[in-house]
């Protein structure tokens, strides 16, 4: 059998394959997922740093017991204290120009001086002049170094005798040794000396002032010096 008009028919036509869906709304939906996650995780840790920084701050300051304690410890409390009687020898005193001096004026008329006292040192030996080494007798030796200016018009006496020591009890110590700056017994008008005193007394004894006596610069009266 013939068609009656034209080509014979072919195959039927496949359907048009339907359109593919979308996968656009997915890929949002799990950003935002995972988003949402990380943010959860940054709360999560800032709160446990927030916990965490909050209870060491709130942490009891009397925890340490000890710490006012040590400070106030003195590392060197269980020192032995310096024995300043040791066996080392005395220094000679030392002369202090810049202490203010003490001036006093004798009784006889053109009389005048200026007398200056160290402080004093201690020792339980003793090197003189002469290179002899002396030993105390009672239990120490103290010296001081005296300055004497003649401002007046007459000598004045500087000798051993001229001079003694009182401690601080008021007790009276004659000296041990001496040596002087100048070679005569006397002091010239103008004239500045030195007279280097040493007392044995005992151990305990601190020395406190000297006197100074002569017949030209004070009249014949004990004049007394506190020393340093």
């Amino acid at each position: 059998m013939s068609t009656p008009y034209g080509m014979p028919a072919g195959p039927p036509q496949r359907p048009p394959a339907p359109p593919q869906k979308s996968r656009t709304g997915l890929y949002v939906g799990v950003a935002c997922g995972c988003l949402l996650l990380v943010t959860l995780l940054i709360a999560v840790v800032g709160a446990g740093l927030w916990l965490f920084s909050s209870g060491d701050t709130t942490a009891d300051p009397t925890d340490d017991p000890t710490t006012s304690d040590s400070r106030s410890e003195d590392p060197h409390s269980d020192d032995p204290e310096e024995d300043p009687t040791s066996d080392a020898p005395i220094e000679t005193p030392s002369e202090d120009p810049d202490d203010d001096p003490t001036s006093e004026t004798g009784g006889d008329q053109g009389s005048s001086f200026t007398i200056h006292v160290s402080a004093p040192e201690e020792g339980t030996t003793l090197e003189t002049n002469d290179d002899e080494v002396l030993e105390t007798q009672k239990g120490k030796f103290v010296g001081v170094a005296v300055t004497l200016t003649n401002n007046g018009s007459q000598d004045i006496g500087l000798s051993g005798e001229n001079f003694r020591f009182y401690d601080a009890d008021g007790g009276q110590h004659t000296m041990r040794y001496a040596s002087f700056s100048t070679t005569g017994p006397q002091v010239t008008p103008g004239e500045e000396a030195t007279a280097l005193l040493y007392a044995d007394v005992p151990e305990d004894t601190e020395l406190a002032s000297v006197s100074y006596t002569d017949d030209v610069g004070t009249g014949g009266q004990e004049m007394t010096f506190p020393v340093g």
